[in-house]
């Protein structure tokens, strides 16, 4: 059954329909690849932050490091169209 995209509009069938990691969406294979890695991202950017709050172990010695790393991760986010102060609260 041919099913529109939520993010593009492409109209593909619903089996090739995936749902969105963020919303309830459901978005083609493409957009959903975007979403994903958008995803892992944002994930990867909150536990590093969640560790610099909590002065993880293993961040201790290389702290600047870790922010370069966050701040790179950020960067990414924004180049994917996200926003990071509304993603990574």
């Amino acid at each position: 059954m041919p099913t529109p995209c939520c993010n593009c509009k492409d109209v593909v069938e619903l089996s090739d329909l995936r749902e969105s990691n963020f919303t309830k969406d459901m978005l083609c294979i493409d957009c959903y690849k975007s979403d994903s890695e958008l995803f892992s991202l944002v994930d990867e950017a909150r536990d590093i932050n969640r560790d610099l709050e909590n002065y993880a172990e293993h961040m201790k010695g290389d702290r600047r490091g870790w922010k370069k790393r966050l701040k790179e991760l950020k960067k990414k986010i924004e180049d994917l169209g996200g926003d990071v102060d509304d993603l990574l609260l």
